[in-house]
């Protein structure tokens, strides 16, 4: 029985230390040849503190790749790696800050490994990276044992940074993403550098824990296209049924459409703002939110001046508050739309279809506009126009 036991344990403890000697670093491609790894030492992770291993990974076409700790910009412990210019790489801990280039962060301790540079003939930049100090920083903590890390990636194609600077400038992102590690997965025995003499090209995913999230620019550009379909054509053109075709119920079946759709948009930038980072301090997010809110007084301005005229045949005080409101309203979202695309810094051809579109609705507008009003003086006089 005593020796059934031992020959049990020695088992448990052979099955233990072949697991724990194989385990490898996990690992998370958002896109293809991007890829980010990360090993926490055993002694680490049981302490909750010391060193941790990180590898970034991308094609020298980028001109930086950045990996980071926490669940969205602000706040987060970044790790920014660029060409020196000389054959190698920069790693650079940045500290993350809001709709903002994140700062250099001196207080994190970076040290490259061996294995780093420009890799594969010269086509693939990896850095190999020890960080002394990277279970908590100033605005975050994270826990080396953690099932369900958060992290975060950017990357921006272009031009080398060619840069020994620690605190080189670098050109806004042009994607980025969202996802948890299991850490528990990617434990290792020996507190050394794990990714000397293994596959370097590898784009498994290993240890992902919650999957990716879709990226926020996806929810921007979301945002943008329902917020400019309903400023620029759907309000305007629902706005033209009554002087055209002076259906009331078509012109309000219209706008509610435009309304709903508008809140949708609207909840699409929150959360893509909040992905990002960005405190509501920019001027296309605070007049955006003032337009969206003041326009929920408009169905009820609506109904009132519908009410109104079903009664006196006419228009009253409350009608011309309808109309020349939601006129008011109209133009401002149109012009929050042009700050939204400056705050995103849109291709200039984006600008120019927004703002050509834009003129002509403007123009179809103010003729449906004359037209009605003419039209309705015409029949007040007794005269039939048009």
């Amino acid at each position: 029985m005593k020796s059934s036991a031992s020959w049990t344990a020695a088992a448990l403890s052979i099955a233990t230390y072949t697991s724990l000697s194989s385990a490898e670093p996990v690992q998370y491609c958002p896109i293809e040849d991007v890829c980010y790894q990360v090993a926490v030492p055993s002694a680490s992770a049981s302490s909750n503190s010391g060193d941790i291993y990180l590898q970034l990974r991308a094609p020298n076409s980028y001109s930086w790749v950045a990996f980071g700790q926490g669940t969205a910009m602000t706040d987060s412990n970044i790790f920014l790696m660029y060409a020196d210019g000389a054959g190698n790489v920069t790693i650079s801990a940045r500290a993350g800050a809001g709709h903002s280039m994140p700062r250099y962060n001196a207080i994190t301790q970076l040290t490259l490994l061996d294995g780093s540079g420009l890799q594969n003939d010269g086509q693939t930049m990896i850095a190999n990276v020890r960080c002394g100090n990277c279970g908590s920083w100033f605005g975050g903590s994270m826990s080396l044992a953690d099932d369900d890390a958060e992290w975060i990636a950017a990357w921006k194609v272009g031009d080398p940074v060619d840069s020994t600077a620690l605190d080189a400038p670098i050109q806004q992102h042009d994607a980025h993403d969202q996802w948890t590690f299991d850490l528990t997965q990617g434990t290792v025995d020996d507190n050394a550098n794990p990714f000397v003499g293994v596959k370097q090209f590898d784009n498994t995913n290993r240890g992902v824990g919650r999957g990716s999230f879709a990226d926020p620019r996806t929810l921007i550009v979301g945002h943008g296209i329902i917020m400019a379909v309903v400023m620029v054509l759907l309000y305007p053109l629902g706005s033209a049924v009554m002087p055209l075709f002076g259906k009331w119920a078509l012109h309000a079946s219209w706008q509610l459409l435009a309304f709903l759709l508008m809140w949708a948009g609207f909840g699409l930038g929150v959360v893509s703002t909040q992905r990002i980072g960005l405190d509501f301090r920019s001027t296309h997010t605070i007049l955006g939110t003032a337009v969206v809110c003041l326009m929920a007084i408009q169905p009820v301005l609506g109904m009132a001046h519908h009410r109104y005229f079903v009664r006196n045949q006419t228009r009253g005080s409350v009608s011309h508050g309808h109309i020349w409101y939601g006129r008011a309203l109209m133009i401002l979202g149109i012009l929050n739309g042009g700050l939204g695309l400056e705050l995103a810094e849109a291709p200039l051809k984006w600008v120019v279809v927004y703002s050509v579109l834009a003129g002509i609705i403007f123009v179809i507008y103010m003729a449906v506009a004359v037209f009605g009003e003419l039209r309705r003086r015409g029949r007040r006089l007794g005269r039939k126009l048009f």
